[in-house]
């Protein structure tokens, strides 16, 4: 590992700029560090000279003055170190904030495909723990990282400048001391990496728990839940540990060789005043007290290198954040129009997906296998097949979740990658099969789908979707709260109101990704009857055909591959695998 890497924090250009707005904070307390550090250098000197000029040479009127001098220097240093605090302070929680803001702004742009890649619990460890690991290195190194070398620097001269004969006993532990620092940072780094893995593992697994409480309760699975948080704790706390020993074994054995340089400096010291040289017991107590100095600048850049061993692990895996290029799914193309005039809707053109792009398979592992079919303007297409046939991800490629690895999907007779975020969202509405609520009112939830949408807007898509009824009922109506997750509402509840929120956007395609699977059946026939009312183009995934029987045409998928398109009553006088969907159904 090379040496230069483990003592210095990798200063990317993201630091450099998150840094950039705070520069006049981040220059300021070093400069009062170093204010501080003279003031404890001068110390020494000025007991030096109270037990020379003032003890020794029974000149006491001469004390009171130095003392009166330590103590307005002393004052001075300490105003110096508590600004520098001030100013640390400023610096690292505002650039923690910055990084955590930057952070969740690159997230928020993340496509399906990054979000796969580096996993949800990662992703919160890293904009959580990882940025406050950094954040208080930046506050340590604001002072410690200039403290240290300064307080270093500053002993060594004054030491060298008392005695040069005694600074050879510096000489000899300096470089003993600082291999040391490098043999336990060494060491360190590789954990520090493992126990960011770890942290990862810890927080996914909590997420989970939390997540799926009711079916570890349903299934009674609370002891399992607790033995696997009870693995991944103690993993990461056996991986803390491995660090703590290295860090509390290089504390006693750095003071065990500076307190025998003391011992040495006072042992030579002696003999050199025994033997006549020009050297008193004020010198030796000087040096001795720059000894400990350098001792504390020492320990100081120990917990610092540490601290930035630590964050650099942690920086790593903030910058793999940044560096993930945005999959061209998620990257907006400017076009100036919304819409071309065209009579098909959508067009799917020898479409092939995969979600593993990185295996070498680029035959069995495509989950859509050649896809082509078009839908006309105001046409209904139901998609039906069984699990894992593929139907979810056609629809999500529809709303560029994910990009097809061939072939172009056509909207409006334009590559659907033309389109804008803002564009494409404005044309084509998703109700997709896990459905997510957010903590607030039923308003504020359904206006996710449009921003700006009337209270009449509101009632006329909650009809739609028939949950009006149920709103109305509710002591608050549409200003009834919402807990997170919407874990006070019933699955079919949900789903509804998940649709609403599609419907308030008017999209022109309209996409529903199984998303009334747990509604009733009387509910689910009022629902079709109110979508056939809804003038847009209408494709509806579902596994039930009584979902899709009346749509004007039916596509039948089978391992990602089209097997059968047409009417409800044409698959079911030619394909035997509809038939033998609506007849396990039927019966």
């Amino acid at each position: 590992m090379d040496c230069e890497k483990i003592f210095t924090l990798n200063l990317t250009s993201e630091i450099v700029q998150f840094l950039k707005p705070h520069y006049k904070w981040a220059i300021l307390s070093p400069l009062l560090v170093g204010l501080e550090v003279c003031a404890e250098l001068s110390q020494p000197y000025f007991m030096s000279r109270i037990v020379n000029e003032g003890i020794l040479s029974n000149q006491s009127d001469i004390i009171l003055p130095i003392a009166i001098q330590m103590l307005i220097i002393t004052f001075v240093g300490m105003l110096g170190g508590v600004l520098s605090i001030f100013a640390a302070g400023h610096v690292s929680y505002s650039f923690g904030a910055d990084m955590r803001q930057a952070l969740f702004d690159r997230i928020a742009h993340f496509s399906f495909r990054n979000i796969d890649k580096l996993q949800t619990g990662s992703l919160i460890t890293r904009i959580t723990s990882d940025v406050y690991k950094v954040q208080s290195v930046i506050q340590s190194s604001m002072r410690l990282l200039f403290r240290s070398p300064f307080l270093f620097v500053g002993s060594v001269v004054m030491v060298l400048s008392i005695s040069k004969t005694l600074s050879t006993v510096l000489l000899i532990i300096l470089p003993i001391l600082l291999f040391c620092v490098y043999l336990v940072v060494k060491q360190a780094y590789p954990v520090f990496m493992r126990i960011q893995e770890k942290t990862d593992r810890l927080n996914t697994v909590i997420q989970e728990s939390l997540a799926g409480v009711r079916v570890v309760k349903a299934y009674t699975q609370e002891e399992k839940e607790q033995q696997r948080f009870k693995e991944a704790n103690d993993d990461l706390i056996e991986n803390n540990l491995k660090v703590s020993k290295l860090i509390v074994l290089l504390g006693p054995i750095m003071s065990l060789i500076l307190n025998i340089g003391i011992a040495f400096v006072v042992f030579v010291g002696a003999k050199l005043m025994n033997a006549g040289e020009n050297i008193n017991v004020g010198e030796i107590m000087a040096i001795t007290n720059y000894l400990t100095q350098i001792l504390m600048s020492l320990m100081m850049a120990q917990r610092i290198i540490m601290s930035i061993t630590e964050a650099k692990a942690s920086m790593v895996r903030i910058n793999e954040v940044f560096n993930t290029e945005c999959n061209e799914e998620n990257c907006d193309k400017s076009t100036d129009d919304k819409s071309m005039e065209c009579d098909t809707s959508l067009r799917f053109d020898n479409v092939y997906f995969r979600y593993n792009q990185s295996t070498e398979d680029v035959n069995d592992n495509y989950v859509l296998k050649g896809i082509n079919f078009s839908v006309k303007q105001g046409e209904t297409i139901g998609i039906v097949g069984g699990t894992g046939s593929g139907k979810s991800t056609l629809a999500q490629l529809i709303m560029r979740c994910y990009h097809a690895d061939k072939g172009t999907i056509y909207l409006n007779g334009k590559d659907i990658h033309d389109y804008s975020s803002e564009q494409l969202h404005h044309l084509v509405g998703l109700a997709m099969q896990n459905i997510q609520l957010f903590s607030g009112t039923i308003a504020e939830n359904l206006r996710w789908g449009k921003s700006d949408a009337t209270d009449e807007e509101l009632v006329d898509a909650c009809k739609k979707a028939q949950i009006h009824d149920f709103i109305e009922s509710l002591e608050n109506g549409y200003n009834h709260m919402i807990k997170q997750g919407g874990v006070n509402l019933s699955g079919g509840q949900k789903q509804r109101l998940s649709l609403a929120r599609t419907l308030i956007g008017q999209p022109s395609i309209l996409v529903l990704d199984d998303c009334l699977n747990a509604v009733d059946l009387k509910t689910e026939a009022a629902l079709n009857l109110a979508l056939r009312k809804i003038n847009c183009t209408k494709i509806i995934v579902s596994q039930r055909i009584s979902t899709i029987k009346d749509a004007d045409r039916i596509l039948l998928l089978e391992k990602g591959v089209i097997i059968g398109e047409g009417k409800h009553e044409e698959l079911m006088a030619s394909n035997a695998v509809y038939q033998e969907i609506c007849h396990s159904q039927l019966e």
